[in-house]
């Protein structure tokens, strides 16, 4: 499945929360009234998270709304907790990271292409 990066930057988040809250997928499910590895499969973003489903795990996380999205989104003067800060900075630079590293791979592998070309034409002479 191709993600959004939003989606990867909210289940960070919400992982980053859950972890800190020191709770256990397993439980919150159960408190959701979840089949077991739904939180999971969201967290891993092997399926889509609604809005609606983040609304419901937000309050198990002693977490408003507001706050969460004002954390994910850099609300001015409304900082996320340090671990959560620097794990979304984290997975930025991550995916700059790849970004780059994607498009040298791209880069040398069509150099290649046209350089075997290049060899073919020169070999037949």
């Amino acid at each position: 499945m191709s993600l959004h990066p939003e989606e990867r930057r909210i289940a960070v988040l919400l992982r980053d929360l859950i972890a800190r809250k020191g709770a256990t997928l397993e439980d919150l499910e159960q408190r959701l009234g979840w089949e077991p590895g739904r939180l999971k499969a969201l967290l891993e973003v092997e399926s889509r998270l609604s809005f609606d489903e983040a609304l419901e795990i937000l309050p198990l996380l002693d977490t408003a709304p507001a706050d969460f999205f004002a954390w994910l989104y850099g609300a001015p003067g409304n900082e996320p907790p340090p671990s959560t800060l620097y794990e979304l900075r984290k997975q930025r630079a991550m995916n700059r990271l790849f970004e780059r590293s994607l498009r040298a791979v791209r880069n040398a592998v069509a150099r290649r292409a046209a350089w075997k070309r290049e060899q073919g034409k020169s070999g037949g002479d």
